[in-house]
């Protein structure tokens, strides 16, 4: 049994030009946590894709989209922490 290559994965254009404008509209502190959540990541694989076992490359290096979705999870933990933090009285 002979087994096919998988066709490449290429994001729409919508979806390229999303990532695009997040990465661009991030701030500086944004990016910085995002880099360091795919530090993370990285530190417990011995710095490989859990998924294709291939080195990753360090986080600037990655295309727009990688970037896009580690930006996209550290907001979302960071809005979970907020909202998850008492409120003084």
């Amino acid at each position: 049994m002979s087994m096919s290559t998988p066709t490449p994965y290429a994001p729409s254009p919508e979806l390229s030009a999303h990532a695009d404008a997040m990465i661009t509209n991030a701030s500086a502190a944004e990016l910085q946590m995002a880099a360091r959540a795919y530090t993370a990541y990285g530190s417990v694989t011995g710095g490989r894709s859990a998924v294709t076992g291939a080195e990753l490359p360090t986080f600037d290096a990655c295309k727009p989209l990688v970037r896009a979705g580690w930006l996209a999870t550290v907001r979302e933990l960071t809005a979970a922490l907020v909202l998850a933090t008492p409120v003084a009285e």
